[in-house]
């Protein structure tokens, strides 16, 4: 218990340390006051001031801030910082609120190269090494899929790799579907209704490992941008079927299974922890960009807005909004944290 909450800490602060430090470094450049840099919420551990800013270690550690002047108050306290962020043109305060999602992304990437670096894996392709026969002992045609022969469509669904199966699999209707593969020949398979019944199937499926290849430091860039955008398009996907009602509540993790995950990944390897992370770092950074007050995605729809009006919107918006949005996100934090509870309890 106690390691898993150690990694989860530990992958926590990196996280939001990373996050952070890209919207730091974002308002240096545009010259922006920046009077705060804290990991971590409440009392501090540590702390030091450099210039005007002091960097800062708290108690808490499942959060942090930037604080940049003239971002909040009334407008007499805003103007009393005339190069606050308020006072910045458009472009500039665009990129400070983009930053954050920006370093998380950029560190993702180079976890990816890094692991491609030490042989990294090609695609994951649409094949199947082996299948749990009983798993799928309710959904017909599963148990007799041909094995290492890959799989290019999924009824209508082009599948170019593993996550387009799954993703296939998670929203298709119930019934037969037609499972196409690359020599033209054709499977057919059942897709259960429940959204459980179609997550035992996926578990059941085990993929073909993917070959190791060696690669140089340009190939191993290009990896990484590859699997950045493979796993971001995996977790855009997901929230589009969590949207739409193919996914249900249910599948949402908090810090509890999230740390439950690290810890099984750590323990197995540092190739599929470092991986864990930096697929981590991506569904930060989404969750983040999504325009909902309060996250850095809702700032910068406000920053669009005031672009489109020609001019700043009123601080009741602002104010307003920022209720709103911590009240939606509160509700789905705290709903991910039951989640936890109810799978440790198996309900």
């Amino acid at each position: 218990m106690w390691t898993a909450v150690l990694v989860l800490m530990l992958v926590a602060n990196l996280l939001i340390f990373v996050h952070e430090l890209g919207h730091l470094l974002a308002a240096k450049w545009a010259g922006m006051p920046v009077t705060s840099f804290s990991v971590g919420f409440g009392p501090r551990l540590l702390s030091k001031k450099v210039g005007r800013t002091r960097y800062q270690l708290a108690l808490i550690p499942l959060g942090g801030y930037v604080r940049i002047e003239g971002m909040r108050g009334t407008e007499k306290e805003r103007r009393a910082w005339p190069t606050g962020f308020a006072f910045q043109p458009l472009y500039a305060r665009m990129i400070v609120i983009a930053a954050g999602v920006t370093a998380n992304v950029i560190l993702a990437g180079l976890i990816y190269a890094v692991l491609a670096l030490d042989g990294g894996a090609g695609p994951l392709e649409p094949r199947l090494m082996a299948i749990d026969a009983y798993a799928v002992r309710d959904a017909a045609g599963w148990e007799a899929v041909p094995l290492d022969r890959r799989i290019v469509a999924m009824g209508d669904n082009v599948l170019d790799d593993w996550a387009d199966l799954g993703l296939a699999v998670l929203s298709a209707p119930e019934g037969f579907h037609d499972l196409k593969f690359e020599d033209g020949s054709v499977h057919r398979v059942w897709v259960p209704g429940d959204e459980r019944s179609r997550i035992i199937v996926l578990e059941a499926l085990i993929p073909a490992l993917p070959e190791l290849v060696d690669t140089d430091l340009r190939g191993a860039v290009q990896m990484g941008a590859r699997e950045v955008k493979r796993n971001s398009r995996l977790i855009a996907e997901s929230g589009k079927l969590l949207a739409s009602g193919a996914i249900g509540l249910r599948q949402l993790s908090g810090p509890v299974e999230i740390a439950r995950i690290g810890t099984e990944t750590l323990q197995m390897d540092l190739r599929p922890f470092l991986a864990f992370i930096a697929f981590l770092s991506l569904n930060l950074a989404i969750l983040n960009f999504l325009p909902i007050p309060i996250l850095d995605g809702g700032h910068f729809f406000l920053l669009v807005l005031e672009g489109l009006a020609g001019k700043p919107l009123p601080q009741s918006v602002y104010r307003y909004s920022t209720v709103a949005g911590a009240t939606v996100v509160g509700f789905f934090m705290i709903f991910a944290f039951l989640n936890d509870i109810l799978r440790i309890f198996g309900i």
